[in-house]
């Protein structure tokens, strides 16, 4: 019988948490670059801002399956349709 420390392709216990809180880092961080990207007028920067914040979504999604994998955090959702909007009258 194994632990979840003796496979080397996952992260030891101790280093987990350090593993959840860079994946909530990118997370956050995403979230203020897409902030960013709403507010400023220059569709370079736009674009700059919203590929930076993609790439650290994708990195937050790898973390999240290597966490997953061990136990520490949940799967992903799959993506959810947008909810109806109602008809204006």
């Amino acid at each position: 019988m194994t632990s979840v420390g003796d496979d080397p392709g996952l992260p030891r216990p101790a280093e987990m948490s350090g593993e959840l809180r860079r994946m909530a880092l990118h997370l956050e961080t995403a979230a203020v670059l897409e902030l960013r990207a709403q507010r400023t007028a220059d569709p370079r920067q736009v674009a700059v801002l919203r590929r930076r914040a993609e790439q650290r979504r994708q990195e937050a999604a790898r973390l999240r399956e290597r966490l997953a994998a061990c136990g520490m955090a949940l799967p992903p959702r799959p993506d959810r349709a947008p909810a109806p909007t109602a008809a204006a009258p």
